[in-house]
């Protein structure tokens, strides 16, 4: 599994539909699988899980992002999983490494627009 945090400027609700409008450009078989969005104890929030299909390793691999929005700024959780090989080690996770490292690039452009 690899995973990403960071702190951006702006909405959840802003950023939620940014990362929403531009998934596909992280691959052409990207599909959001749900997402849920709400608030606790004053916190906006927006979780969302994204799929795509691995070629290198002809399964799919899976990215959950949670946006925590408080005090102008909104924390950014990312994970992702899945696509590896193995029954009691994980190889081939470069399907997993290479969803995670488009979608940081995804927030990279976000921040860099916002600039």
């Amino acid at each position: 599994m690899a995973k990403y945090t960071a702190t951006v400027a702006g909405t959840c609700d802003e950023l939620a539909a940014y990362i929403k409008e531009h998934a596909l450009g992280m691959g052409m078989t990207i599909t959001l699988e749900e997402e849920e969005s709400g608030t606790a104890d004053s916190v906006k929030y927006w979780l969302g899980t994204f799929e795509r299909y691995a070629y290198m390793g002809g399964n799919r691999s899976s990215l959950t992002a949670v946006l925590l929005e408080h005090s102008g700024a909104v924390d950014v959780i990312a994970t992702a999983s899945g696509a590896s090989n193995g029954m009691f080690l994980k190889f081939n996770t470069w399907s997993e490494a290479s969803f995670l490292e488009d979608f940081i690039k995804l927030i990279d452009w976000y921040r860099d627009g916002r600039a």
